[in-house]
């Protein structure tokens, strides 16, 4: 409150702001003008805007902002630092410089590998760090009551976890099954969220009825990138809607045909590897997605900016210039193109031109988040093998050959596979692979067949959404072993192999998620990894980035009927295991 007291007299001239910044449009995300005038700067925050030259003391240092628009930072509504592959302050070092300034993180990656420890570290990675990171209770640790992962967080851990500092609502609600069927440990989470008053986030586009019980649970938001008369539904039901980007683009395009009231809008990445961020950029990028959609320019600057901060319930801090918000400003020289020259925090000018102008320490890991993965020993061959039921003779079973994003009845699922020497065998040339989860902490595994996968070789990582085991894609058991192996010596990461050897590799060595070597060394990393991937000849449903799509491919969240997971095959109706073959 003294810092208040002062901005007042900043305010009314009676003490000399620390910097003032001259010369810019500013950009007015709440009346949606574009307002010529100053702003006066004291203890990282706004004290006043317009007229500031009665704040000008003779110490008040002038940051010239001549023919350039002055934004508020970027918010990111919905993230998962994890995903980038880099730790916290790693990633700030790629984001700055894009104008992203304030991230609201949903860390059930990292609290599915450590629990709360795993948010813990986030917060301690956040102090002192020249960007916002505003984190939520994950919802999903574990993703469904039929997996078991390295954390648990329920009624009580969050109640706990509510009043840690930096902690502001409740990550995404993912389990629709648990949520409709009253799953204790879910509904514990939510209703220590509605307690406190904090956000309760959701995730996916349900249709209504399913829509209308979401949101009567309690759950005020979603992430999509759904089309326009999906997105009009969940508005209609009172959804925050964060517009995934650039995934969301028709979303956009057709709630700009429809003409809505874009207050209830803002947008977000999601999910993004660094190698991606650097391609595509952060925030400015889905600010500049979201113009080309044909969003008004002032409004796709609210969309990223105040809308995201009234969600959250931070206007009062974040999102707009404004007295008494913190002073996170961009400047910017092309509106539409979204060009950002300068990128200021606390007041501070941290990015010019592309580039980080400020220190970030690394500070070491602790090492609980470095060993993370704990193989009893070292994989064979026999732990991928699936072996025939009896009789032993025969010479071909019938199997459930899982496809990707399959939501259908299981029934179109049965294939015939040839048996050797009484193992089930994959048939290649029918595209049908071999795919397994392996427990990072005890080993065990659960094997299927998939038809999705690489026509040679073998890919393991430890990036497993949302549980964060270890799986494996291989054209044969004895690489799915050794690609296993060599991520489990790594301590986490990625690794690809062919011809029975260690092709390409990423170390991920913090909670096997991510990694604090410099940027630029991780997204060499990640480029090599991926060249690698593609050499294996991956089928269509892996797309241009294999790496990332079987990272998402065993997700257990989404109402689909069947998953693998490291138990086996998993009905997630009834939470019963089905065999693999019979």
């Amino acid at each position: 409150m003294t810092q208040r007291r002062e901005l007042v007299e900043v305010a009314l001239g009676r003490r000399g702001a620390e910097r003032v910044v001259r010369g810019g449009t500013l950009i007015d995300v709440a009346s949606r003008r574009l307002v010529p005038g100053d702003i006066a700067i004291y203890a990282g925050r706004i004290a006043l805007i317009g007229d500031v030259d009665h704040a000008v003391g003779p110490e008040t240092e002038e940051v010239e902002a001549d023919g350039l628009y002055v934004a508020p930072g970027f918010i990111d509504a919905h993230y998962h630092i994890e995903s980038s592959r880099l730790t916290p302050r790693r990633h700030a070092q790629l984001t700055l410089p894009h104008g992203t300034t304030a991230i609201f993180e949903d860390p059930h990656e990292i609290c599915n590998v450590l629990g709360l420890r795993g948010l813990a570290y986030l917060l301690e990675e956040a102090e002192g760090l020249p960007q916002r990171i505003y984190v939520s209770i994950p919802s999903a640790v574990p993703p469904t009551p039929y997996e078991e992962t390295g954390g648990y967080i329920g009624g009580e851990e969050a109640l706990r976890a509510l009043g840690w500092r930096g902690v502001v609502g409740v990550g995404e609600v993912m389990d629709y099954p648990s949520l409709f069927g009253h799953e204790e440990r879910l509904w514990g989470v939510i209703e220590a969220g509605l307690e406190a008053k904090a956000v309760v986030e959701g995730h996916g586009a349900p249709p209504p009825p399913e829509a209308d019980a979401l949101a009567a649970s309690g759950v005020s938001s979603t992430h999509l990138a759904a089309g326009g008369d999906v997105a009009l539904e969940l508005l209609e039901r009172g959804f925050f809607l964060e517009v995934k980007l650039p995934r969301g683009l028709k979303t956009l395009e057709e709630l700009v045909e429809a003409g809505v009231d874009w207050q209830m809008v803002g947008l977000c990445i999601d999910d993004r590897p660094a190698d991606e961020i650097e391609r595509l950029g952060h925030m400015d990028q889905a600010v500049r997605t979201a113009i080309e959609a044909g969003v008004e320019p002032l409004t796709a600057y609210q969309l990223a900016t105040l809308n995201n901060a009234r969600h959250w319930r931070l206007e009062g801090e974040i999102g707009i210039i404004a007295p008494g918000r913190y002073a996170d400003l961009l400047l910017i020289s092309d509106l539409k193109e979204v060009t950002v020259e300068g990128v200021m925090v606390d007041g501070v000018m941290v990015a010019e031109e592309g580039e980080l102008r400020c220190e970030i320490a690394i500070p070491q890991a602790p090492q609980e988040l470095r060993r993370t993965i704990r193989l009893p020993r070292p994989l064979t061959p026999r732990d991928f093998m699936v072996e025939a039921p009896p009789p032993r003779s025969r010479s071909r079973v019938k199997a459930l050959v899982l496809r990707p994003w399959f939501f259908g009845d299981p029934e179109e699922l049965i294939e015939e596979l040839p048996v050797e020497d009484g193992v089930v065998q994959r048939d290649l040339s029918r595209g049908i692979n071999k795919a397994a989860i392996v427990n990072r902490f005890d080993g065990g595994v659960g094997v299927s067949f998939w038809e999705v996968g690489y026509g040679e070789g073998a890919v393991a990582m430890s990036i497993l959404h949302d549980s964060h085991h270890i799986s494996v894609i291989g054209a044969t058991d004895g690489e799915m072993a050794l690609a296993v192996n060599r991520v489990a010596e790594m301590g986490g990461g990625i690794a690809v192999v062919h011809g029975g050897r260690v092709e390409a590799e990423l170390p991920l060595p913090i909670a096997g998620l991510m990694s604090d070597d410099h940027p630029e060394r991780v997204m060499e990393g990640l480029r090599r990894v991926k060249e690698a991937a593609r050499a294996l000849r991956p089928s269509p449903p892996l797309g241009e980035d294999p790496i990332d799509a079987q990272s998402f491919l065993f997700l257990t969240c989404h109402p689909r009927r069947i998953a693998l997971t490291d138990k086996g095959l998993i009905d997630l109706k009834t939470g019963e295991r089905i065999p693999p073959v019979w």
